[in-house]
């Protein structure tokens, strides 16, 4: 028997399929369809016989489309802060940490040995990144974006330390630090430069945010969360954050499929 964990956001729909061991055998982001049409074209893709279906466990903002049961299958709701906190945790292998949650917006989750706290969030996150990149690039998804930023020169957007002193401040700085977003756009920048001076700017600001959080408790252990995390870029200036200000960012494996997962633990 297989329990179905489906995380469904304003955006995109997640679903995975785990067996009783707690595997994930199947996998699945669907678009522009309601849940039980995603839920279809889940079984449909992956050929998965209905009565091998043991519970479906819903999570995410739109979960309230759904009231009583999909398909006369016993369906479950947890709430999506929960979902983040158990998946993240369980994917990094810890109790404890800072949850960064990256959709269309970006959701802040401390997870304290079980207990799962929505600390607050922000609009900046994926739509942002891709729709902004739609408007100047006509780029529908974070493949055609890392393909895109390969030779892109962040030089020609970003006002960094080195660009007003050569030395960073008191030996303590590194030069690469950003000091404006998008604060040197030079004339011959092109689009690919921009798109990875959009990038740029959406991740600093989300991790930046992480560590502000941060600073008032001991633990320093951040968990980024969400398709973002598949760009390697992102996990680039993860590690240059990590470095410049002392904490450790952990993009676990799969931590695209973070909450669908965390869904189905212990339900």
């Amino acid at each position: 028997m297989e329990t179905i964990g489906i995380d469904a956001g304003s955006t995109n729909i997640k679903i995975i399929a785990i067996d009783e061991t707690g595997k994930v055998k199947n996998k699945s982001i669907l678009k522009n369809c309601n849940i039980e049409q995603a839920l279809e074209k889940f079984i449909e893709q992956t050929k998965i016989n209905p009565s091998e279906i043991s519970k479906i466990v819903l999570t995410g903002i739109r979960q309230k489309e759904i009231i009583g049961n999909i398909k006369n299958i016993r369906t479950v709701k947890v709430d999506e802060f929960e979902a983040i906190g158990k998946g993240a945790t369980y994917l990094a292998n810890t109790k404890n940490a800072l949850i960064i949650s990256i959709g269309t917006g970006t959701a802040f989750v401390r997870a304290d040995n079980g207990k799962y706290i929505h600390i607050g969030g922000t609009g900046i996150g994926g739509g942002t990144l891709i729709n902004l990149c739609k408007r100047f690039a006509e780029l529908e998804s974070f493949d055609e974006i890392e393909e895109r930023i390969k030779n892109a020169d962040i030089s020609k957007i970003d006002l960094r330390l080195k660009d007003i002193q050569k030395d960073a401040i008191n030996n303590l700085l590194p030069t690469e630090i950003t000091v404006a977003n998008f604060g040197k756009l030079q004339d011959n920048a092109n689009n690919d430069d921009i798109i990875l001076g959009i990038l740029n700017m959406v991740v600093e600001i989300i991790g930046m945010m992480g560590i502000f959080a941060t600073q008032n408790i001991t633990n320093k252990n951040i968990i980024v969360i969400g398709c973002i995390t598949e760009l390697e870029y992102v996990k680039k200036v993860l590690d240059m954050l990590s470095n410049l200000q002392k904490v450790n960012f952990i993009v676990p494996t799969n931590s695209e499929w973070a909450v669908a997962i965390g869904a189905t633990q212990d339900c």
